[in-house]
């Protein structure tokens, strides 16, 4: 997310639209949450007015604590912290090296914890997804925006009586492409300026072989996250698919510079060592190396395991981009052979 931000609320008439819109998410949720299955949510009753003035928020945010002070959605799948718990939670999550200065934890799905984050703008949203590996997602414009998201996510994947749908996963545990798609644009219906649904879409558009929709996805994307390097890569990969090496080298090595750390930047490197020419790939190989050095037994044991599980074409890919940092590679030139290259 670069520049100002957006909605024209300077003037008395973007104002009162905007709190109207504001007014009618906050309906949705009132609505989603009563018609829920008994106990499958639990709200928190409104905030205490001295609590709210003590936690710097946006108005928007500031009205939803304002009619729920925490909320429990899904049978526990997520949760909104009631105000009394972002201070410590964010402790907490300080103390294990999770957040970055500045972020304040107000949420939790799964695994994943829920910020707001000392600069949206420089990270591309109101909300930022960090992964247990610390991995970040600019997930959501709002704090109610997110919260709509889940919903809508959440009716998607359960039934009326608060058990799974029929016919979400295959045989392989995995969730179906059909039904991730269904959940990423949901919840760009509730909030389409969330780039992490944006970029999951994107992916899989690629896999599905409809480039050009996933590449005017990322476009916008990186309007709203340019620093984000998740996108850049996922870009790269698109216009490799397009035949467009050159264009493709430089996302991945664009996503290696801002990339948060040295390691996963040698990754994206490597992406760009796959899509470029010899002389620029040896250059590029060499800085993999310097960071990496197993990088290509990595990728080899990568590939193996997946060629085991019967997933060759992705096993392809390790093979090939193993290659590329380390050509002569004997276990990466023998399952080559064996997997063929598609």
């Amino acid at each position: 997310m670069s520049g100002k931000p957006k909605g024209g609320k300077g003037s008395p008439a973007g104002a009162r639209r905007h709190d109207a819109l504001l007014d009618r998410n906050l309906d949705r949720i009132s609505d989603r949450l009563r018609d829920a299955p008994m106990g499958f949510h639990d709200e928190g009753g409104p905030a205490d007015a001295d609590a709210l003035a003590a936690h710097e928020l946006s108005d928007e945010d500031r009205a939803l604590w304002r009619r729920w002070d925490g909320l429990e959605l899904g049978g526990g799948e997520a949760r909104l912290l009631p105000l009394a718990e972002i201070a410590p939670r964010t402790a907490e999550a300080d103390a294990a090296g999770l957040v970055r200065a500045g972020d304040r934890v107000i949420g939790e799905r799964g695994r994943d914890t829920f910020v707001l984050p000392g600069d949206p703008w420089a990270e591309g949203a109101a909300i930022v997804r960090i992964e247990e590996s610390g991995e970040r997602t600019p997930e959501a414009s709002s704090v109610v925006h997110l919260v709509l998201g889940w919903l809508g996510e959440i009716a998607i994947l359960y039934d009326e009586h608060g058990d799974f749908e029929d016919d979400l996963f295959g045989d392989d545990g995995e969730m179906l492409p059909a039904v991730q798609r269904r959940l990423a644009r949901r919840r760009l219906d509730l909030d389409p300026d969330a780039p992490g649904a944006r970029l999951e879409l994107a992916g899989l558009l690629r896999r599905a072989g409809e480039l050009p929709a996933a590449q005017a996805e990322l476009k916008q994307v990186l309007r709203r996250a340019p620093e984000w390097a998740w996108a850049h890569h996922e870009l790269g990969r698109v216009q490799m698919g397009l035949g467009e090496r050159g264009k493709a080298a430089a996302s991945h090595r664009k996503a290696a510079a801002v990339a948060d750390d040295e390691t996963l930047g040698a990754y994206f490197l490597a992406w760009a060592a796959l899509a470029s020419d010899d002389a620029a790939r040896a250059e590029l190989a060499r800085e993999v190396l310097r960071v990496r050095p197993d990088f290509a037994a990595n990728e080899a044991a990568a590939a193996g395991a997946l060629h085991e599980r019967g997933d060759d074409e992705d096993a392809r890919e390790h093979v090939a981009l193993g290659l590329a940092v380390v050509p002569g590679h004997l276990e990466l030139l023998r399952l080559r052979g064996e997997i063929g290259e598609g």
